[in-house]
């Protein structure tokens, strides 16, 4: 499987109006909703048998994992993708050797993270490799988009969440979940859901270990400094809380924080989801000059993150309405736990509608401009959360977040409007 054996036609075209995008996104979803579902599980279960603070670091693990899908789309995928574009599949080999070397560096520095955060030594050596080996699977759940096999995508994703979710509801019947044990079914899980990729693709991966990994300098010089810096001023946008509050409030001040961004947990997957689905297509269509195939995108994008964002609200309004105490500790303030809540819905339905825009600025090779925007962003975010975390306390502070989500949307959508100006009129 190779980036260079795509074909012109996705496994499912995006002209076929809203019952093909119905299929799509049926299809995309059924992965990512499972993982969902999984990841509540697995949080629900640590949140009522864990501490605050082993709860708030496996939380805070969550958070760096998906810093490291994006850090890999980034730098691996983004590339493959704007391959389809331009027409260029020479430079796959070395991406595909930078992806061993991402995956690695990340679990390493997450390692080193976890233990200056006050993890144990084998805690943060399981969290480690998962975080490692849940980044590789990410990189191949992207790259079967990009080739159009997302049915493999999808067994991968069933693979994770069905290991995952049956592990941790026997442990919980027979009261035998422990922090330890938990970071150990989570590696494993993870390492179970690389199978369904197949041998070809391991042996594919293998085979680039070895090379000239200076051959993707000028990748990295033309494309990906440019996403990279946009992965982490976004980041800093969209995450500074969880960083800002762990460190200097401790992990168990975060478990609070984090219980918002739980129960917003299957908005922000989908939106991961539907963006490694959406950016080959967008890639496809610039790369045709098709400009009504590019809307069309853009609006079904739209449309499904916002169907998902509402879905989500019902869950929690649900939720928080009939079974408080299934989502509350008692240590924990109901009347906190709704204004997170509140804030992490504000920011995820922002987020919703400057997704797809985004998104199309990097399916246009607009990165150093994407990069403007979120060094803009992020140091809104940054100072808007500190300001609040010492004023008014870890809760209010995730209004920093969303002061910041709302200038990257603003300026995403002057960008996007200004690049459809400049190229289709």
């Amino acid at each position: 499987m190779t980036v260079s054996d795509i074909t012109v036609a996705p496994r499912w075209r995006t002209h076929g109006g809203l019952r093909g995008a119905l299929l799509r996104y049926g299809t995309s979803a059924a992965g990512p909703v499972a993982v969902s579902a999984a990841h509540f599980l697995a949080s629900l279960i640590f949140l009522h048998q864990l501490p605050a603070r082993e709860f708030g670091l496996f939380s805070f693990v969550m958070v760096l994992v998906s810093f490291g899908m994006s850090l890999n789309v980034a730098l691996i995928s983004v590339p493959l993708s704007r391959n389809l574009a331009i027409g260029d599949h020479a430079s796959e080999a070395s991406c595909f050797q930078m992806n061993w070397l991402v995956c690695a560096g990340f679990a390493a520095a997450l390692f080193a993270i976890l233990l200056l955060s006050g993890a144990a030594l084998q805690e943060a050596g399981l969290l480690a490799l998962f975080a490692g080996v849940f980044t590789f699977r990410w990189f191949a759940r992207c790259l079967a988009y990009v080739d159009g096999h997302v049915e493999t995508a999808l067994r991968s994703d069933l693979t994770y969440s069905l290991v995952l979710t049956g592990s941790l509801a026997i442990l919980a019947m027979f009261h035998g979940v422990s922090f330890a044990l938990g970071s150990k079914l989570l590696l494993i899980s993870a390492l179970a859901a690389l199978l369904p990729f197949g041998a070809s693709f391991f042996r594919n991966q293998l085979a680039h270990l070895r090379g000239d990994l200076a051959r993707y300098r000028p990748i990295f010089r033309d494309v990906t400094r440019w996403s990279l810096m946009g992965v982490v001023f976004t980041e800093l946008t969209i995450n500074a809380h969880a960083y800002l509050v762990t460190f200097i409030s401790g992990p168990g001040a975060f478990a609070l924080l984090a219980l918002g961004m739980l129960l917003m947990r299957p908005a922000s997957l989908m939106q991961s989801a539907l963006t490694d689905l959406e950016r080959p297509a967008m890639a496809r269509a610039i790369g045709a000059s098709d400009r009504m195939a590019l809307t069309r995108i853009q609006r079904h994008f739209t449309f499904g993150l916002g169907a998902t964002w509402l879905a989500n609200i019902l869950l929690c309004a649900a939720l928080l309405a009939f079974f408080p105490a299934t989502v509350v500790r008692e240590s924990y303030s109901l009347e906190n736990v709704i204004i997170i809540v509140s804030i992490c819905a504000l920011v995820m339905a922002m987020r919703a509608f400057r997704t797809p825009l985004s998104v199309l600025l990097q399916a246009a090779g607009r990165f150093k401009e994407l990069a403007g925007i979120g060094a803009a962003s992020a140091m809104v975010s940054l100072l808007a959360t500190m300001s609040l975390l010492f004023v008014a306390g870890p809760a209010l502070s995730m209004a920093g977040i969303a002061l910041g989500e709302l200038v990257i949307l603003i300026l995403c959508h002057v960008a996007v409007h200004d690049w459809k100006r400049a190229n289709h009129d």
